[in-house]
């Protein structure tokens, strides 16, 4: 396989700790830096290392019914970012969720050195229009993220438009609202290896600093087919209903996959590097001042549940650990 040797150079170095290389002065927003770290980037020498592979532009499309502000978002717009309205979208002139969602993710993506092209849509209420949103981002983006669960009979409108777009990543926060079952979410359809699901689908939770040790999860029962594809470190989740933080980190770590990889990858190609390279860090992990290594082993036994549960209880965790950055630029370099 071909290798790439200024990006083998540069891990090197961050594995040996050499103190020849000096890290650049980054301007890393502090949400973003604990969530590097915890993601396996623990020094400026790692993401130095990290930066100097991406190469290729990301496009990502945001579908959400609150809007983005363009305005609220200027200040992350950094070099090499654009974005812009899709299908009559305009700028809602107030935080919404998805304006609070894009900073996030390109607080991360801007420390990475991707640069990402931003689309917002912003369908009406009725889920036909949502289906049609998810449909045309699907064909114009390399990513999909949205922050919102549907509901009811009429959400296999949503799905089947996510089914027809196979061409793209869609990422989510699972879903967890007033105690349904998610076999009537959308997010029900998400990648599921061992049973059926759309595998360009990933649901996320989180390893939230609000809840040290605990992975905020959905409730099980046999009416419930949705699962947690991965568990992403958080700054910002607050809670079992306030987990959509989690994609957003999630969002930027795939949007690396695809700005790195010495080809473009495929969707399930970004999936499969993301399972394959999650693990339980304790180094990392604990880098965290709200973890120590006792919290981490604590969260590492539920993950542990979810994926291998008692008999009788379905499985809802795909990969087995934690998203992990660092794994996957040492995967990445290789190539």
């Amino acid at each position: 396989m071909r290798q790439r040797p200024l990006a083998l150079a540069l891990a090197l170095s961050c594995l040996l700790g050499g103190s020849q290389l000096l890290a650049a002065q980054r301007d890393v927003a502090p949400g973003a830096w604990w969530e590097l770290r915890m993601l396996g980037v623990t020094n400026f020498r790692k993401l130095d290392a990290v930066a100097a592979l991406p190469h290729r532009p990301v496009t990502l499309a945001i579908v959400g019914q609150g809007g983005v502000s363009r305005a609220l978002i200027e200040p992350v717009l950094r070099k090499g970012n654009a974005f812009e309205y899709r299908a009559g979208a305009t700028d809602p002139g107030v935080e919404t969720h998805d304006t609070a969602a894009a900073r996030v993710i390109l607080d991360i993506t801007s420390a990475l050195g991707v640069h990402v092209k931003v689309l917002a849509w912003q369908p009406g209420d009725a889920f036909t229009d949502v289906a049609s949103a998810m449909e045309a981002a699907g064909r114009e983006a390399d990513l999909v993220a949205f922050f919102q669960s549907f509901w009811s009979g009429d959400e296999v409108k949503i799905s089947d438009a996510i089914a027809r777009s196979t061409g793209c990543l869609f990422i989510s926060p699972y879903a967890e609202f007033e105690g349904r079952p998610t076999c009537t979410c959308v997010q029900s359809c998400s990648a599921k290896p061992w049973s059926v699901g759309f595998e360009h689908f990933v649901t996320v939770a989180p390893i939230a600093r609000s809840a040290p040790g605990e992975v905020f999860q959905p409730a099980s029962g046999g009416a419930d087919a949705e699962v947690i594809n991965f568990l992403a470190p958080s700054y910002y989740a607050s809670g079992p209903g306030g987990t959509c933080p989690s994609a957003e980190v999630a969002v930027a770590v795939a949007a690396y996959i695809f700005a790195s990889a010495t080809r473009k990858p495929t969707p399930l190609e970004v999936v499969r590097l993301m399972r394959e390279t999650s693990t339980i860090d304790e180094d990392a992990l604990t880098t965290a001042p709200e973890y120590n290594f006792t919290l981490v082993r604590k969260a590492a036994a539920q993950i542990r549940a979810l994926v291998s549960p008692d008999a009788g209880r379905p499985r809802k965790l795909d990969a087995a650990g934690v998203l992990n950055l660092w794994r996957i630029f040492l995967r990445l370099a290789m190539r």
